[in-house]
């Protein structure tokens, strides 16, 4: 009998766009990180690091074993701040202390406040010595576009301000740091704190004296600011930080902002709350460096920067959320530099936030993107990125079409599940292609382009078709992974082998091999894999081109112990080693679009069971605890199912309407979505149930009308209910529905 994590020292983020500081939650900054081996903590300004981190030193020199680096005894973890307290960690001492630190928004550091008090009856004399330690480096991988680090920092204090001012000796990289009250003493060079840190660092140092009378409290303020270009704008973003400008109401008033969006409503109070961070999550991983771009990030501490495949999910789920602008910005960046480094079609698959592309991209990007961009005009009836990216998204068309080289429909290449060898035609990537060209179709019709239009509609259907034919494994009742001949299976079998050792069901490893056996007279055959039964099986579902008697069929096994755990979908069935929030999130989608919301919401309250298990405040990537701490596609998972299927929400700027079709899973008997940003304005849903009679409340804020559609379960005056428009601003419609969603 055990019980076990895999978050031995939970990790924490103070964020604006510009920068990300990340340590632990006791208040330390440990070395860890493996794409940065060590480094991927502190303080970082992309596209440079600028801290270790920092620590304060207490000493009660009233109390005879008072000196210590302070380390939090609590954590509290805010939208837009963050909170540490030391109480009974500082020893035998009646004084407590309370640090709080924060990012104002738009700034280039931080600021750091410490909060001494005496709670005793008693004098205090006390010193405090803060610490910190810089290390001016670059990102993960700089040496491939030839920035290398320096071989030191340098360091010089200017004492008529207060202020340490670092470079990296080889480039133009500076910190700048400053206190609200002139030290008593100060000292840099070569010497730690509790932690010595890796990298070619500086530290400094301030000391202050004071005494605290009973009841007595004492501030220091501690502001920590960066460039990557001047000394001069390092030391005036400083300066800004020390202007006492009331940075929290802006930051508060930014969030207040942000949960008024798709606010959501539920009895369930507690899965609320985790809806509204979730929302914060994301804003967290929004970063921008104006020479660089704007757009969100996969995940902290270890992927800070753009990516093609993490984006194309979440910002399904940020279009949700009403964020039409870090939508449209993060495709702004993936297509420009696509075309910089590819200019052939490819869509990048990552892009280091200093401009370096280390994967110029995997086929299901390619055809992502085309979907995303569609789906984002389709939301917002905004056609300028269209305009943009339209030559572009004609070179991403025949791109895909040349990655298909036997002309079966089935793109080569890697697809989302990056593993080594398995560079297959990928259902995913097949998927996501006839989505592609089904969107392309739609885009064609919008610019005019009549026979282009009918020539990808048609190619839409007939690799749907294929999909569901030759990707359709009857006997397992489930998609295949791939599709391939024997012989390319038999090349790549020491990969599958690979997977093969860790399945964990003696029924499956039988059946690997009875495949392996029974086709080995398929010699170059091509046809449809069950590999290893990864969580892409799903996108049939997911984007809702499953014929119904099929899709059932395979919602319902890959809803059993076998692929579902306690966390969520695992990756794969044969090892149910591990979950992450996408491959639940898909399952979460795909149950939702065949109507089984009940479903939906088991596993969105599955993700929601790791809330705060790695990080308050956060969901972790790989459930329940580890990875990154927070994760963007985790957005996709909670909001498209909510938004787009629970209320049903699906705007169409083409048809300049917006289709209504809630199908509410059976618990939430009352729910409300208030203000969800669709084409030009907003729509507010309410939602009530008893018995098998609904109210709905619409608010349409728009310029175009709302269609009501039903799922074959409305009863309208005791007739089935197919659709209706409304063009009322505001209207309560009441029906009755034969059944609860499944």
């Amino acid at each position: 009998m055990n019980t076990t994590t895999k978050c031995t020292r939970p990790q924490y983020a103070c964020t604006n766009e510009k920068l990300k500081l990340i340590g632990s939650i006791d208040g330390y900054f440990p070395d860890f990180g493996h794409h940065l081996e060590n480094e991927m903590g502190g303080l970082w300004l992309y596209p440079i690091k600028v801290l270790d981190g920092f620590w304060m030193h207490f000493i009660d020199h009233t109390a005879k074993t008072v000196s210590c680096y302070m380390q939090a005894d609590e954590f509290k973890n805010f939208p837009h701040k963050n909170e540490f307290y030391y109480n009974h960690g500082l020893g035998h001492t009646t004084v407590v202390a309370k640090r709080t630190q924060i990012a104002p928004e738009g700034s280039l550091g931080v600021v750091v406040t410490y909060e001494f008090k005496n709670e005793g009856k008693e004098a205090c004399e006390c010193s405090t010595a803060f610490l910190a330690r810089v290390n001016l480096r670059p990102l993960w991988l700089a040496e491939e576009i030839n920035v290398f680090d320096g071989t030191e920092d340098e360091i010089k204090y200017f004492e008529n301000e207060n202020m340490f001012v670092a470079k990296d000796n080889r480039n133009p990289w500076y910190a700048a740091l400053s206190c609200s009250v002139a030290p008593d003493d100060t000292r840099m060079g070569q010497f730690y704190g509790p932690e010595n840190t890796t990298g070619n660092g500086v530290s400094c140092e301030y000391t202050h004296h004071f005494t605290l009378q009973p009841g007595e409290g004492k501030t220091l303020k501690f502001y920590i600011a960066g460039s990557f270009r001047k000394e001069e704008k390092a030391v005036s973003e400083c300066k800004k930080l020390q202007q006492e400008k009331d940075f929290e109401q802006e930051k508060e008033k930014k969030y207040e902002d942000l949960y008024k969006v798709a606010n959501l409503e539920i009895e369930d109070k507690n899965f609320e709350n985790i809806y509204k961070w979730v929302k914060v999550n994301t804003d967290w991983l929004t970063l921008d460096i104006e020479e660089y771009g704007r757009g969100i990030i996969a995940g902290l501490p270890e992927y800070p920067w753009w990516f093609g495949c993490d984006s194309f999910y979440t910002l399904q789920g940020v279009l949700c959320m009403g964020d039409y602008k870090l939508c449209r910005d993060t495709l702004s960046l993936i297509h420009d530099y696509s075309v910089k480094y590819n200019g052939n079609g490819r869509i990048v698959h990552e892009i280091l936030p200093n401009g370096h592309c280390p994967n110029y991209g995997n086929t299901q990007e390619t055809a992502h993107f085309v979907t995303m961009v569609w789906k984002y005009y389709e939301w917002t009836k905004d056609q300028s990125l269209l305009d943009e990216t339209l030559p572009y998204i004609k070179k991403c068309i025949t791109w895909l079409q040349e990655q298909d080289d036997d002309n079966d429909y089935f793109p080569s290449g890697y697809g989302i599940i990056e593993i080594a060898g398995l560079n297959m035609e990928m259902i995913d990537t097949a998927v996501y292609t006839c989505e592609a060209y089904d969107c392309y179709s739609k885009i064609c019709t919008l610019y005019g382009e009549t026979e282009e239009s009918e020539k990808f509609a048609k190619l839409s259907e007939d690799s749907k078709e294929q999909i569901n034919k030759e990707l359709w494994d009857d006997r397992a009742g489930l998609y295949c992974d791939a599709f391939a001949s024997y012989e390319t299976i038999e090349k790549k079998k020491d990969v599958i082998d690979g997977m093969l050792k860790e399945a964990k069901c003696d029924h499956v490893r039988e059946y690997m091999q009875l495949l392996l056996d029974e086709r080995k007279e398929d010699g170059n055959k091509e046809r449809g894999w069950l590999l290893n039964r990864n969580w892409v099986i799903n996108t049939p579902m997911e984007i809702g081109i499953a014929p119904i008697d099929k899709a059932n069929r395979a919602l319902e096994i890959m809803s059993t112990d076998e692929f579902i755990g306690e966390y969520g979908m695992y990756l794969n069935s044969l090892s149910q080693f591990a979950t992450m929030t996408i491959s639940t999130g898909v399952m979460a989608v795909s149950q939702a679009m065949y109507g089984f919301s009940d479903e939906a919401l088991r596993l969105i309250k599955k993700i929601f069971k790791t809330f705060g298990m790695a990080t308050p405040g956060s969901i972790s990537e790989m459930s329940p605890d580890y990875g990154c701490f927070t994760q963007a596609w985790t957005t996709y998972s909670v909001m498209l199912p909510i938004v787009r299927f629970f209320f049903g929400i699906c705007p169409s700027a083409v048809e300049n309407k917006i289709y209504l079709n809630p199908c509410m899973p059976s618990e939430w008997t009352k729910a409300s979505l208030g203000d969800v940003k669709v084409l030009d304005g907003s729509i507010s849903i309410s939602y009530e149930r008893e018995g098998s009679q609904v109210k709905l409340n619409i608010k349409n804020n728009t310029d175009y009308p709302i269609v009501l559609k039903g799922r074959n379960n409305i009863i309208v005056n005791g007739q089935e209910f197919n659709e209706q428009e409304i063009s009322q601003s505001e209207v309560e419609i009441v029906y009755d529905i034969k059944e609860s969603s499944k």
